[in-house]
């Protein structure tokens, strides 16, 4: 029984330095991609705080993120989920929650906005 606690145990704290590593990695500048119309600058911090580096009215007031094992989500300074972003070579896609527009966070800055 104590063999199996220990891995138990292990096992939970190599799990938490994974999803620790994967929030450093994303971390970064970034240009955010808001429908078809609208591109902005974002910073996402280490410590896990968003920041536009420009004035972007489209963000909806995405101050915070969370890196997640297969993409980013996009949070509101209140906690509400703005957006869940699905990771691919760099590039995060997804929509957004509050009026289904399409979102893609691209790490190199050509961040292609989609007409949906």
């Amino acid at each position: 029984m104590t063999n199996l606690r220990s891995l138990l145990i292990a096992s939970a704290a190599l799990a938490l330095s994974a999803v620790s590593a994967q929030a450093d990695s994303a971390a970064g500048s970034y240009k955010l991609a808001i429908g078809a119309n609208a591109t902005c600058a974002i910073n996402l911090a280490a410590d896990g705080s968003a920041a536009y580096t420009g004035d972007c009215a489209q963000g909806s007031g995405v101050t915070r993120w969370l890196a997640k094992y297969n993409g980013v989500e996009l949070k509101t300074a209140s906690g509400e989920t703005v957006a869940l972003l699905k990771g691919k070579a760099g590039t995060y896609t997804g929509t957004r929650f509050e009026d289904g527009r399409t979102l893609t966070l691209s790490a190199d800055g050509n961040a292609v906005a989609s007409t949906h």
